[in-house]
């Protein structure tokens, strides 16, 4: 039977790979030291192959089609952001026998030999994995394109997936890549539900998931917290029982970073050990349910259904971020390219503005917005 030999929840921020200088440098490098204190356990682990569940910012697929859950098969794979890259081998008789299991246990998962994976991927693959030459798995999951599929159904994943290895022998670990609360695009950018985040440490230092498992994918939207999708499937693999170790947690303006560990198990150090034995340490305060947050949403609010009509400026948008050609030539004649972008009036000054707010109005995803907004900016300040 297959051994889970590490498992963690990682934030995937894109900061940590571009780290601007108007970004708070101190708490980018306290989230990437944690990162790289797990790749450290992982190393120890000696893993066969690691099983990356991570998220799509319209990167890989695209709204040509919308695949809830979809893991890459091919023989290897590269995660891109701008100028930064790295390929990985794919354990790929792993993943296609991975693949047979979970859809015999009725889960219509697809499956790709060619996509090509976003920033999700790259970080843990910069600052886990490293030059690491054990292979991957790479597992996206729909989060930012409703409908999206529910942290039950994300657990439910997990366990056909873990009942799919069953017979395997390797030793796997596992990356969940993302949360915490951050709403990127919207008009909540900088006010991340921290009160959330901090309940959710609190649950999972305890081992107590029953509550956010019985979350819908609306409640999600309304805290910004749909990358945790993620972790229920790590949920499901584990079981559902095991607490995790926080390695980081930090506040920055626009997003909770987190960084937990799941196995191995962390118990308490020698020296608090000794603590507790000559005087009595206070318990904790308890923090309310979902950080005292009352759901109210009916429905998406933050990432809503696409329309249709948006469509040619949600395509805009997107080569700006995934073809550096295009992206180079707005940054260079942005009056031009937008002249000539056939795009409506309004739609061709809310590019022309600095910022993403209109855009958004007007019906461009919040992610390809912002991080239009994002690499437009780095190449600028790139240039000098």
């Amino acid at each position: 039977m297959a051994e889970i030999v590490a498992a963690a929840a990682a934030v995937h921020a894109p900061q940590l790979l571009s780290r601007p200088p108007y970004e708070e440098i101190d708490k980018l490098d306290n989230s990437t030291a944690a990162l790289h204190a797990f790749g450290r356990v992982l190393d120890a682990a000696r893993p066969d192959a690691v099983l990356v569940i991570g998220i799509d910012h319209l990167e890989t697929f695209w709204l040509e089609a919308v695949p809830a859950f979809t893991l890459v098969v091919s023989q290897e794979c590269e995660a891109v952001y701008t100028r930064w890259r790295r390929r990985k081998e794919i354990h790929t008789s792993l993943a296609v026998d991975l693949l047979k299991g979970v859809i015999a246990r009725d889960f219509d998962v697809t499956y790709s030999q060619q996509a090509e994976l976003g920033h999700a991927f790259l970080t843990p693959f910069e600052h886990i994995l490293g030059d690491s030459d054990v292979p991957v798995i790479p597992l996206l999951v729909n989060t930012y394109l409703p409908p999206i599929p529910s942290p039950h159904r994300c657990y439910a994943l997990g366990k056909a997936i873990a009942d799919a290895l069953a017979d395997r022998p390797e030793r796997i670990a596992v990356i969940a890549s993302g949360g915490m609360s951050h709403f990127p695009g919207t008009s909540r950018y900088t006010a991340p539900n921290y009160a959330f985040d901090k309940w959710l440490i609190q649950e999972t230092a305890a081992g107590r998931y029953d509550d956010l498992l019985g979350l819908t994918s609306v409640n999600l939207d309304e805290v910004g917290e749909s990358e945790l999708l993620t972790w229920c499937v790590l949920l499901g693999i584990t079981g559902g029982e095991l607490p995790g170790h926080l390695l980081s947690y930090q506040e920055l303006s626009h997003h909770g970073h987190g960084v937990i560990q799941f196995v191995p198990g962390l118990g308490p150090t020698t020296e608090q050990s000794e603590r507790s034995e000559k005087f009595e340490q206070p318990e904790p305060e308890r923090i309310a349910r979902y950080g005292g947050h009352v759901f109210r949403q009916e429905d998406y609010v933050y990432y809503r259904f696409p329309e249709p009509r948006s469509l040619p400026l949600n395509r805009f948008l997107r080569q700006i971020v995934t073809q550096t050609d295009f992206r180079s030539a707005f940054v260079a004649d942005r009056d031009g390219a937008i002249a000539t972008s056939g795009l409506g009036a309004g739609e061709r000054e809310a590019l022309a503005a600095d910022g993403f707010d209109r855009l958004v109005e007007l019906g461009a995803h919040p992610l390809l917005a912002l991080s239009a907004w994002q690499v437009v900016k780095n190449d600028l300040a790139a240039a000098g």
